[in-house]
């Protein structure tokens, strides 16, 4: 036997192998010449046609197997095969198929071959190699894991909804709360100023314990709406887990609705609620602050987490609005000791300061054009800083409207008020002073350029000198 010989029947021999294992692949394999017509198929391409192999070769496959897209049946020039002789590129793409009277999905690959051996029979060395796959289940399952994909969105945005609903529903609360809170507020200054110190008394303490049942009733109601969120949430992370390329649909609302923004402001929100409520209990408290300052625990705190606390409470009141620029808070703190003293009362003369600074800044810019508002920038300074070894300060510093210079020295005095009528009782600033002063043996001074700003300046010791610590 010759070289040739022998390596003719070892090529035999290897084709021979190679039709077994063909055949038994599921997917159809189809090899046609330059022209497009069938030379060999696989034993799946004839269960696919229910054809022998004989009837298939020869045959041209743009025309034996008929392609559309979107319902369209595909043109000659666009066909697999000739895109693959044409193009001489491999490439892969789903087209359907009509077998059966049922349209299904092919997923067809294609690639261009060119054979140049010695050993082939004829000179035809341009062909090409498709591998047809149906996909019709596998798209069908896709369809219906999007379904389930869409109604969990949908029970998700319900959800959302409802939690919504409920919050809205807390925040009227809290704001019919606040109504009353300043009608209080009113009626203290009333009483106080016709000389009915005892009877404010007993009045703030009964209003005060009525008070207290609906803030109980929101304090109680945080709590099971921080749970429901909490497990929203883990809802949300657990589908993301597992389903973390979404379909374009749910991926755009995502964006939409920024989640992960979602995600992270919701238990920052429920803490500005809850600080809220706490807050109200405080400022009922602080309506008998001027008269008589009740005796509370005196605690050795961080203060800069109470003017944190403070400008979260009143964080709504520092951003951009139609009647006033966003006001910028610029955070100069130093390292401070703890400070010994009454928390509650120490953030109430926080909140007092803010507020009116807040005040002062958007009575300014009623004054200004767009343009000035918009040249001029809002701003709150906060420094703090270590006098001596036993004493801390507190600057709080404006660019409002300022307080002209013949009225500074009645800003602490009782009653006294530059701001409308129902805006302003006359109480804060004489309630901070009376606390600084007299609670926590301090000091408290204010400094103001009409037109340039107001400067407030706490400075309180660190450790509160009690009665039984005198000699």
């Amino acid at each position: 036997m010759s070289d040739s010989d022998y390596q003719i029947k070892q090529l035999r021999s290897t084709l021979s192998k190679m039709e077994i294992a063909l055949s038994t692949v599921e997917e159809c394999i189809v090899w046609t010449d330059r022209q497009g017509r069938i030379k060999w198929c696989n034993a799946a391409l004839e269960r696919f046609f229910d054809k022998t192999r004989l009837l298939l070769l020869g045959n041209s496959l743009v025309d034996k197997l008929p392609l559309l897209i979107d319902g369209k049946l595909l043109s000659a020039n666009l066909h697999p095969v000739t895109i693959a002789l044409e193009t001489r590129k491999s490439g892969k793409e789903c087209y359907e198929f009509e077998k059966s009277k049922q349209f299904i999905i092919l997923e067809i690959a294609w690639s261009f071959v060119e054979i140049t051996s010695d050993l082939t029979e004829t000179d035809d060395s341009a062909s090409s190699v498709l591998v047809l796959r149906d996909v019709t289940q596998q798209r069908e399952a896709k369809r219906r894991l999007e379904e389930v994909n869409k109604g969990l969105e949908q029970q998700v945005a319900k959800r959302t909804q409802e939690l919504s609903e409920a919050n809205t529903k807390l925040q009227m609360e809290a704001e019919q709360l606040q109504k009353l809170l300043t009608e209080l507020q009113q009626t203290q200054a009333q009483l106080i100023h016709t000389e009915k110190m005892s009877s404010l008394g007993q009045l703030v303490a009964g209003i005060a314990h009525e008070i207290n049942n609906p803030v109980n009733f929101i304090s109680g109601n945080l709590a099971y709406l921080q749970e429901y969120i909490c497990d929203l949430l883990n809802f949300v992370k657990l589908y993301q887990k597992y389903y973390p390329n979404p379909v374009l649909e749910i991926e755009k609302v995502a964006n939409k609705i920024d989640i992960e923004f979602l995600q992270t402001d919701f238990p920052k929100i429920l803490r500005s609620m809850e600080m809220g409520t706490e807050r109200i209990t405080q400022i009922v408290l602080s309506l008998r602050n001027f008269s008589r300052m009740d005796e509370a625990e005196i605690k050795a705190v961080d203060i800069h987490e109470g003017i944190d606390s403070t400008l979260l409470i009143l964080q709504h009141r520092l951003k951009l609005t139609a009647e006033s620029s966003e006001i910028k808070v610029i955070r100069d703190y130093n390292q401070l000791p703890l400070v010994e003293c009454y928390t509650g009362q120490l953030n109430q003369v926080f909140m007092n300061i803010l507020a009116n600074a807040i005040d002062a800044i958007e009575e300014l810019n009623a004054k200004w054009t767009y343009q000035e508002i918009k040249n001029h920038s809002s701003q709150i300074t906060i420094r703090t800083s270590v006098v001596d070894s036993q004493w801390v300060e507190v600057v709080i510093a404006d660019n409002g409207t300022g307080i002209p210079e013949a009225i500074q020295q009645h800003i602490f005095n009782p009653f006294f008020t530059t701001k409308p009528v129902g805006k302003g009782t006359g109480m804060g600033m004489a309630i901070s002073y009376k606390i600084i002063t007299k609670n926590h043996g301090g000091k408290l001074t204010c400094f103001s350029v009409p037109g340039k700003g107001t400067q407030f300046t706490i400075q309180i010791p660190t450790k509160i000198i009690r009665e039984d610590d005198n000699p």
